[in-house]
C-alpha cells in the first residue's frame, strides 16, 4: 500500500474527507461519487454526486449509521457497466457485500472505484435521528459490538482505503492505495501533495490489532450464547424465535446478497386455494396466518448463508423487532467456517458450490 495523509483542519475529519472526495470527482478521476449525506436533520441516504459542491456542502462520510447496506445501491447502479467510473465510498461489510454480489453475476466492477473507510460500528436508525447530534452517548447495533472487520478488506478491490481508527485529528487521516490501482489514478491523487503515511500506518495497524483483539472475544461469548440458548430447543427454538414474523419480507429486501430478482415466496407456490387452506387447517386442527414464515426464513437462510456478511441489515429492517442477527449470522459463520470460505475478502476466493471441487464436502 501507497500511504498518504490527508491533513484534518479546524473545521474537523468530515469536511476534510469530503475535500478529498470532492477533489477526486473535480479532477475526473471518477465521472460521480456516492457518498452518505443528510437530506434532513438525523436522517442518513446515499447520494450519487455530479457536483464536486454537493459533496463539500453535505457529505457526512462518519456518520454512525446505516440507512440501508450501501453494497445494494451501488450494486444497481453497475449492474450494466456504466459508460463512465462511479466512485463509492463505503463501509467494510458494504465492501464485503459487494464483492459478493461481483462473484454472483449482480455488479459489474469494471467501471468501480471503491473507496474503503474504516468503521468502529453504528447505531440504530431511530436512534440516530433523535440524538444525531449527541450520537456518542448511543449504543452500537449488536451486529457492530461483534463486527470482526472494522477496516476494509485490503484485496477486495484496486482502490483505496481511508483509515481512521487510532489516530486523531492531529495525526490526520491516513490514504492508503492499493498497489492494483490504476497508475493514472494514483498519479493524480498522489500530485495532491499529501505527506508520506507509513508511520501514521503503523499506528493505525497497532489500534486495529487491540480492537480486533476485544471484537473477537465479544464474537464468540455472543454467539456461544445465542447457539446455546436455541441449541437446547432445536427446530422449536428456531420457530419460536420466529414466531412474530408478519411475512413482510422486509429482511429480504435489507439483505445485501439476497439478490433474486423473482423470490420463490413471492410467485404462487405458496397461493393457495381456499379448500387447501381449509384442508390443512383441519389437519392440524388450525393454521397460522400468515403461513410459511418458519419455511421463508430457513429457505432464506439456506440462500444466503455462505455470502452473509453479518452486518444486520436484516434485524434492523424488521418491524417486530425479531432478532435476526444471532440466528443468520450464527449459521452463517457455521457454514463459511465448515467450507473455509470468508465471504467479501477477494474476489478471486471462489465461492462454494458454484465451481466443482471433489473435496468440497471432505471433513476438515
Amino acid at each position: 500500500m501507497n500511504n498518504l495523509v490527508i491533513p484534518v483542519g479546524e473545521e474537523g475529519r468530515a469536511r476534510a474527507l469530503g475535500e478529498f472526495l470532492a477533489k477526486v470527482l473535480e479532477l475526473g478521476v471518477v465521472d460521480a461519487m456516492v457518498v452518505p449525506v443528510m437530506p434532513v436533520p438525523g436522517v442518513i441516504t446515499y447520494l450519487m454526486a455530479k457536483d464536486p459542491e454537493l459533496i463539500r456542502k453535505r457529505a457526512e462520510p462518519f456518520a454512525r449509521v446505516m440507512p440501508v447496506n450501501g453494497a445494494s445501491p451501488v450494486a444497481r447502479a453497475v449492474s450494466k457497466k456504466p459508460r463512465g467510473r462511479i466512485g463509492a465510498l463505503l463501509k467494510p461489510c458494504e465492501i464485503r457485500a459487494l464483492v459478493e454480489l461481483v462473484k454472483l453475476k449482480q455488479a459489474e466492477a469494471d467501471n468501480l472505484l471503491v473507496i474503503g473507510i474504516d468503521c468502529v460500528g453504528t447505531v440504530d436508525r431511530d436512534e440516530y435521528k433523535e440524538a444525531y447530534s449527541d450520537v456518542g452517548r448511543l449504543q452500537f447495533r449488536d451486529a457492530c459490538k461483534v463486527c470482526l472487520n472494522p477496516c476494509p478488506p485490503d484485496i477486495a478491490f484496486p482502490g483505496i482505503n481511508i483509515g481512521h481508527i487510532g489516530l486523531d485529528d492531529e495525526s490526520g487521516l491516513l490514504v492508503s492505495l492499493s498497489p492494483e490501482l490504476d497508475p493514472g489514478i494514483a498519479g493524480v491523487i498522489e500530485e495532491l501533495g499529501f505527506e508520506n503515511g507509513d508511520a501514521l500506518a503503523g499506528k493505525r495497524q497497532s489500534a486495529l490489532a487491540t480492537l480486533k483483539e476485544e471484537r473477537d472475544k465479544a464474537y464468540r461469548e455472543f454467539f456461544e450464547k445465542a447457539r446455546a440458548e436455541l441449541d437446547g430447543e432445536g427446530i422449536g427454538g428456531v420457530a419460536k424465535l420466529l414466531a412474530a414474523c408478519t411475512g413482510c419480507r422486509n429482511c429480504r429486501v435489507a439483505c445485501p446478497v439476497c439478490y433474486c430478482r423473482e423470490c420463490i415466496f413471492d410467485g404462487d407456490v405458496f397461493d393457495y386455494e381456499t379448500r387447501q387452506i381449509l384442508g390443512r387447517a383441519g389437519r392440524k386442527g388450525g393454521l397460522k396466518i400468515p403461513g410459511e414464515t418458519l419455511l421463508y426464513h430457513l429457505t432464506r437462510m439456506n440462500h444466503m448463508s455462505l455470502s452473509c456478511v453479518a452486518c444486520g441489515m436484516c434485524e434492523d429492517a424488521c418491524p417486530v423487532n425479531i432478532k435476526l442477527f444471532p440466528l443468520f449470522a450464527g449459521v452463517a459463520g457455521r457454514t463459511q467456517g465448515l467450507l473455509q470460505y470468508v465471504p467479501g475478502r477477494s474476489q478471486e476466493d471462489q465461492l462454494p458450490f458454484t465451481t466443482f471441487r471433489e473435496e468440497e464436502l471432505e471433513p476438515r
